[in-house]
C-alpha cells in the first residue's frame, strides 16, 4: 500500500511525557512533509493550547478539539464540522452539575472553566460564571465527575437523556481516570480525519494513524495502518494492526523509519 497521510494523537503520543516533540520525531516529520506526505494533528486540544508545545508548522493540517474543526497549518484557515449550542450546553450543565467536579467548555481556541476557579495564568483558560460568558462558538465539553469509577454509569445516562451529541468515554494512557468528552452530533476525530482525506483525494486505507488513548480507537481501527504507541492503552493495542515504542522512545520516528524510509 502506497501511504499518503500520517495523522498521529499529541498527548501520550507524539508528545514526551514531559509535553515536547523528540528532535528525532520532529526531524523525520519534517523530511516526510517536504516529500509530499500530509501530515496530521488530531488531538483534543485547542489551537492556542497545542502551540504551546508543538511546532505547528511540522504538520500541513491539525484536527483539534476531538474532530470539531481542521485547521490549515498553510494558510491558518479553519473549517468547522459543528459546534454545541449554548442553549443545549446549558441545559447538560444543568443535569450534571450536581455530579461534577469541573466542567470545561471549549471554543477553538479557548478552555472556559465552570463550576470552579483556576486563576490560571495560561492565556487560554478562562474561568465563567454562567454559558453566556462564552462569546463564541462552543466546539465541545469536558465533564470532569466526583465518582470517576460512575463514568459508564453517566455516559448511558446523558446519551440516552441527550441524543444530539456525541457523549463518550475519554481516559489518556497516562492515567486510569476516566471522564466525559461531549462532542456535537456524529462528530470525532475518525470522521473528521476521514472527511480530509476526502478533500485531499486520500482514502483511509491510504493513512496511517499512531494513537494511545480512547478517543483514538476508532481512528485506529479506521484506516489503512492504525499503530498503538508501546504506552498505549490495551483496548487501542487489541485494535491496532500494529505496535511502537513508547512516546518517550520516538515510537512514531522508529516505525516511520522502518516502514518508509527503509523500504
Amino acid at each position: 500500500m502506497k501511504y499518503k497521510l500520517i495523522a498521529m494523537d499529541l498527548d501520550g503520543t507524539l508528545l514526551t511525557d514531559d509535553k515536547k516533540v523528540s528532535p528525532k520525531t520532529e526531524k523525520i516529520l519534517r523530511k516526510l512533509k517536504k516529500e509530499g506526505y500530509k501530515i496530521v494533528g488530531a488531538t483534543a486540544r485547542t489551537i492556542e493550547s497545542l502551540e504551546c508545545v508543538v511546532p505547528i508548522d511540522i504538520f500541513t493540517h491539525v484536527i483539534i478539539n476531538n474532530g470539531v474543526s481542521i485547521y490549515k497549518v498553510d494558510n491558518q484557515e479553519e473549517e468547522w464540522m459543528g459546534y454545541i449550542s449554548k442553549e443545549e450546553a446549558s441545559e447538560i450543565i444543568k443535569e450534571v452539575e450536581k455530579v461534577s467536579a469541573q466542567i470545561d467548555l471549549i471554543s477553538d481556541r479557548k478552555y472556559y472553566t465552570y463550576k470552579i476557579k483556576k486563576n490560571s495564568s495560561l492565556p487560554f483558560i478562562v474561568d465563567i460564571d454562567k454559558v453566556e460568558d462564552i462569546k463564541e462558538k462552543i466546539a465541545r465539553m469536558n465533564i470532569f465527575l466526583k465518582e470517576e469509577k460512575k463514568a459508564k454509569t453517566y455516559h448511558r445516562w446523558i446519551v440516552k437523556r441527550f441524543p444530539k451529541v456525541n457523549c463518550f468515554i475519554m481516559q489518556d494512557s497516562s492515567d486510569e481516570k476516566q471522564w466525559l468528552i461531549i462532542n456535537p452530533q456524529n462528530i470525532n476525530k475518525a470522521h473528521t480525519l476521514e472527511k480530509l482525506g476526502e478533500e485531499l483525494g486520500i482514502t483511509t486505507k491510504e493513512m496511517i494513524f499512531f494513537g494511545d488513548g480512547l478517543n483514538d480507537l476508532e481512528v485506529i481501527e479506521r484506516v489503512g495502518l492504525g499503530v498503538a504507541m508501546g504506552n498505549a492503552l490495551p483496548e487501542v493495542k487489541k485494535k491496532a494492526k500494529a505496535i511502537t515504542t513508547s512516546n518517550n522512545e520516538d515510537g512514531i520516528e522508529q516505525f516511520l523509519v522502518n516502514k518508509l524510509i527503509r523500504k
